[in-house]
């Protein structure tokens, strides 16, 4: 175990809150290491201050004044505003993405469509398709499709 986790585990090592393995661990680390075992005496030493100090009560006036304090401080309710703001945002995104799209598809079309349509067209012509050879699938099928005519 290092020493940055074996610092990690002092306090819950004195307050019997860790498991039997990591006990073990810390323990075996503590043997070794002089670092280690000198915080953790500087920690038990701090527990031991803390537990013989002198306790003392609140006056009455200072009680009264706290809990009128926490009497007068406004309750907040549930509010259906975080949910709306978060609804707005994704609002916004969607609207934002639709106009995106919109305005993309609009240039497309202003653009494009005009040189692109003729050239769609231009590639249906029949005047374009080469003479097919006579013994191939193409020629099978347009003379099928010619006889149905």
């Amino acid at each position: 175990m290092k020493c940055s986790k074996a610092g990690k585990y002092l306090w819950s090592y004195i307050d019997n809150e860790l498991g039997a393995q990591d006990v073990d661990l810390l323990e075996s680390h503590l043997n070794h290491c002089e670092q280690c075992t000198g915080q953790l005496e500087q920690i038990r030493h701090l527990r031991g201050m803390f537990n013989q100090a002198q306790r003392f009560t609140a006056p009455s006036a200072l009680k009264a004044r706290i809990m009128e304090k926490v009497n007068e401080a406004p309750v907040k309710g549930f509010s259906l505003f975080p949910i709306f703001i978060r609804f707005a945002e994704v609002g916004v995104f969607v609207l934002t993405i639709s106009a995106g799209i919109m305005s993309g598809g609009m240039l497309i079309s202003s653009f494009a469509l005009h040189h692109r349509g003729e050239a769609i067209i231009s590639s249906l012509s029949l005047d374009t398709f080469e003479a097919l050879p006579p013994d191939s699938l193409g020629r099978a099928y347009l003379a099928m499709t010619e006889e149905r005519r």
